[in-house]
């Protein structure tokens, strides 16, 4: 072969194998593209549940912490002590009192006795204004003859008309003929102001309720005084029996004051509080348990009564009564459900369950979709 065609087959050769090495470029590129897409394709998903809740009950038994039991018993029921106290105490209290304005305008009076002999008057004497107004004396007195005496006067009537300025009255009981020699003057009359006492029967019962609780507070420390180090009693875990209750309060009567006397039996049962919710949740019923179920408990709702029981051959001494709340969401999802969807779609479809309250779903930037494959969406729950 000459070389010079030897030249002309390689210069149509290289066009070619340019053509291919740009073919496998692109096919490179476009693997790689791929690759880079599948591996950083990836969408968050997060679910906020729509919580119900739900009441639940327990009741879980106390054994006396200073026996022997079996370890499977101490799973199920929880581990005390029993303190005890007794206190007492008698208290004095106010009655109601409400400001009042007297119905009959009164005041001071002076009798003046002009005569030459005493004059006695009864409690009543009649008082008479120039313009008719009547007033009663309200003791019985004796005017030395000659002299003047200060005491005490009130209208006959209810009313504000009673009420006058400085007047001359006389005495329309005396012998005419002695009624301007014995007579009463006065500066002022009006009705006055008063208190007025009452006990109802929510005084007394408020009374006995702030002894009960101040014997209690009491009581609690002198509980307190029997702990070992580092015990304490629960907020609820008191037993209180009433062994006394008096008081010489009478029902709508005028007293200013009563007292109260209140007895009180008070018992404790000191367990580990932390302990009793741990046992009440693990009680929580199986229809509660289930994989796709999320559930907490609300703190606040947990609340307990306590019964103590009577010697018995298993060593109780005590039963704990209570229940608490749970919210639970119900979420039965497959990623695989959301593989391929729009972010629209998806959002729209997870708020469709009822267990679901919201959806937010975070994707790249570079696509609409969420990823084809299942495990490349992460699903994640806001509480």
């Amino acid at each position: 072969m000459s070389p010079k065609r030897h030249f002309k087959n390689l210069a149509l050769l290289q066009p070619t194998y340019r053509f291919l090495v740009i073919i496998f470029s692109l096919l490179a590129l476009i693997l790689i593209g791929l690759i880079l897409y599948y591996s950083f394709s990836q969408a968050t998903v997060y679910l906020t549940p729509n919580f119900k809740t739900q009441a639940v009950g327990f009741a879980i038994q106390v054994i006396d912490k200073n026996k022997v039991l079996p370890t499977a018993d101490l799973k199920e029921k929880l581990s005390g002590a029993v303190v005890e106290t007794a206190v007492e105490e008698t208290k004095t209290f106010p009655a109601e009192s409400s400001p009042v304005t007297e119905t009959k305008a009164s005041g001071q009076v002076t009798i003046i006795n002009n005569y030459s002999k005493s004059q006695p008057l009864i409690a009543t004497t009649r008082l008479l204004t120039a313009d008719g107004k009547l007033y009663r004396l309200t003791k019985t007195v004796v005017v030395e003859a000659g002299s003047k005496l200060i005491t005490q006067a009130s209208a006959d009537q209810d009313g504000a008309e009673f009420e006058i300025g400085p007047s001359r009255m006389t005495i329309p009981g005396l012998w005419p003929g002695l009624q301007d020699k014995i007579y009463a003057e006065t500066e002022d009359f009006k009705r006055q102001a008063a208190t007025q006492y009452q006990i109802s029967a929510s005084t007394i019962e408020k009374a006995k309720t702030d002894l009960k609780n101040s014997l209690l507070d009491k009581a609690k420390g002198e509980l307190n005084k029997q702990l070992l180090s580092g015990e304490t009693i629960p907020v609820d875990a008191l037993v209180v029996e009433t062994l006394k209750s008096s008081t010489n309060a009478l029902e709508n009567s005028d007293q200013k004051e009563f007292s109260v006397t209140l007895a009180l039996g008070v018992k404790a049962v000191v367990f580990d509080e932390s302990r009793l919710q741990e046992i009440a949740l693990a009680s929580l019923p199986e229809i509660y348990r289930t994989n796709n179920a999320i559930m907490e408990m609300v703190p606040e709702s947990f609340n307990y009564e306590i019964a103590m029981l009577d010697q018995n051959s298993e060593n109780l001494i005590a039963q704990v009564k209570g229940e608490y709340t749970i919210k639970v969401a119900n979420l039965h999802l497959n990623p695989s459900e959301l593989a391929k969807m729009s972010k629209k779609e998806a959002v729209e479809y997870l708020e469709s369950f009822s267990d679901i309250k919201k959806a937010d779903i975070v994707i790249p930037f570079w696509t609409s979709r969420l990823p084809a494959i299942a495990d490349k969406i992460d699903i994640q729950i806001k509480k």
